[in-house]
């Protein structure tokens, strides 16, 4: 299975229906998670490099009562993202079940992580922000959201092509859960902020 991971790699940029379709199929759920959590480092390294991150950071720290090494806040950030993924996959699954889908969690799962891979191009982006300044940050901003769009249309493939539904639906499937995700976060926030004035 390690000899398709090139060729998914490449297919998912550059024939990305038949690629997730055969990632679903072949459920390689432990490359998925290498790759995502290869890029995640990437990413984040190379975030480090842009204008104001590291202060940015160091701010974030001062929150603590206690002094957080930043290689233990990197690998609990790492944590974080891999639970987050987990979460919403199988919220995104659930979802996609309940409209009718037929597909398997781990079979979604590989397809919908597969789906972040161009991820990648941040790290470029990054780079070019930190040599280019203000201006750098610009285009970083701009191709950093078009990288957004393109993996969201790529998860939505991936909910298409891992459970048999239709664009429509798959559609309909990921802005529910997207809905309730951030929703759920919210009332929790507005209910304790409340809870405290009230109290």
């Amino acid at each position: 299975m390690g000899d398709k991971l090139f060729d998914w790699l490449y297919g998912v940029i550059a024939s990305p229906v038949a690629t997730l379709n055969e990632i679903a199929i072949e459920r390689p759920v432990g490359w998925a998670l290498l790759v995502y959590i290869g890029v995640a480092v990437l990413t984040a390294i190379a975030a480090i490099f842009e204008p104001g991150t590291m202060a940015d950071v160091e701010e974030f720290m001062t929150m603590f009562p206690f002094y957080v090494p930043l290689s233990i806040l990197f690998v609990a950030g790492l944590f974080f993202t891999v639970v987050m993924l987990l979460i919403l996959s199988f919220v995104l699954h659930l979802f996609a079940r309940l409209f009718g889908g037929s597909g398997g969690y781990w079979n979604f799962f590989s397809a919908y992580t597969f789906a972040n891979f161009p991820t990648i191009f941040n790290v470029p982006l990054s780079l070019i922000a930190s040599v280019l300044g203000g201006f750098g940050s610009f285009l970083s901003g701009l191709f950093g959201f078009g990288i957004s769009i393109w993996i969201l249309v790529l998860q939505v493939l991936a909910v298409r092509e891992s459970h048999g539904l239709t664009t429509g639906i798959s559609i309909l499937a990921y802005f529910i859960s997207f809905l309730i995700i951030v929703a759920i976060p919210v009332v929790i926030v507005v209910a304790v902020v409340l809870a405290m004035i009230a109290g």
